[in-house]
């Protein structure tokens, strides 16, 4: 009977010690958090409307920056370049003729025109002077002499005419005919590079190297802009955002080293770092599992992981340990 209340004894003295052991001995120090991996990823999305023609990717496929994803069909685009291109060739040849000035022949032409008016001037001057005098004598009558100076006054204007075409023509194009044909042909220029762009834009060209995580459209389907073709996720641009206590706040630091755990990889330890620490504190998310209360509020760190070998991906949950 004594054996067995110094056994029993024994066995309460073992667990109390456990326990206390547990309580005061054996506490987990520093910080462990749970989250999930994120990784950077973007949205490929058109500018311009229309059918895709082709789609050179799948889900899952690895693509580099520069690639070419896909081509929308915009037969009207092609032919809108078209016409501005031959407008802005029209304007093009229009100010060089401008620049060039007057044509040899305008100037020939302008010359005899000139010339004949001037020899018409003389003869009609002559004759109003030979008129006049006969006029004067009483050899002829008054209607004679107004017919005479009617024909000097058309004279006079037809030469007066000729010398400012003559004019005209020696001094070319004005120089506001000039800048504005130039300003026309930067307006049409400006058309043109516009419809480039937008024909441009039907081709679309990966921005990051990446794996495809989701293709959302098919050959022949109808694209509108800002419609996500495919998305493209950086891999190694990887990392695990937690929610840490505000007591525990004062422990972690920027660039300060932490383990993380995976259970797909039991029997291995990541090294991250920490490259963010939320200014703002915030409640815990549901999704987010911390040793303390999940009424205390908490702020949110980002641990950058190494994933060059693209073993980690988005959504796997991760146990983050801060020592």
């Amino acid at each position: 009977m004594n054996k067995r209340i110094i056994l029993a004894l024994l066995v309460l003295v073992l667990v109390a010690g456990g326990t206390i052991y547990k309580l005061y001995f054996n506490q987990t120090t520093g910080i462990t958090a749970t989250g999930t991996v994120e990784i950077t990823h973007t949205d490929i999305m058109p500018k311009v409307s229309g059918y895709l023609t082709t789609l050179t990717v799948k889900t899952g496929d690895s693509v580099t920056t520069g690639q070419v994803i896909a081509k929308i069909d915009r037969p009207d685009l092609t032919a809108q370049l078209l016409r501005d291109q031959a407008a802005l060739d029209k304007a093009k040849v229009q100010l060089a003729e401008l620049e060039k000035g007057s044509r040899s022949q305008e100037i020939t032409e302008a010359d005899a025109n000139l010339a004949s008016a001037q020899s018409v001037f003389e003869k009609a001057k002559s004759d109003l002077a030979r008129y006049q005098a006969l006029y004067d004598s009483g050899a002829i009558a008054a209607q004679q002499l107004d017919a005479s100076r009617s024909s000097y006054q058309v004279a006079a204007s037809a030469l007066l005419a000729a010398q400012s075409k003559k004019s005209l023509v020696n001094e070319g194009s004005r120089i506001e005919d000039i800048q504005a044909g130039r300003h026309e042909v930067d307006r049409l220029q400006a058309i043109v590079n516009a419809s480039q762009t937008q024909i441009a834009d039907t081709v679309i060209i990966n921005p990051l190297n990446g794996v495809v995580l989701s293709k959302n459209y098919e050959l022949g389907e109808y694209v509108a802009p800002g419609s996500a073709i495919v998305t493209i996720g950086d891999m190694s641009d990887c990392w695990v955002k937690v929610y840490i206590a505000s007591t525990q706040l004062g422990l972690i630091s920027i660039g300060q080293s932490v383990a993380v755990k995976f259970d797909s990889f039991p029997d291995k330890i990541f090294t991250g770092t920490i490259t963010e620490i939320s200014d703002k504190a915030e409640y815990t998310p549901r999704q987010s599992i911390t040793e303390r209360e999940r009424t205390n509020l908490v702020f949110a760190v980002k641990v950058k992981l190494p994933n060059d070998d693209g073993v980690l991906k988005p959504g796997m949950p991760a146990d983050v340990v801060i020592k």
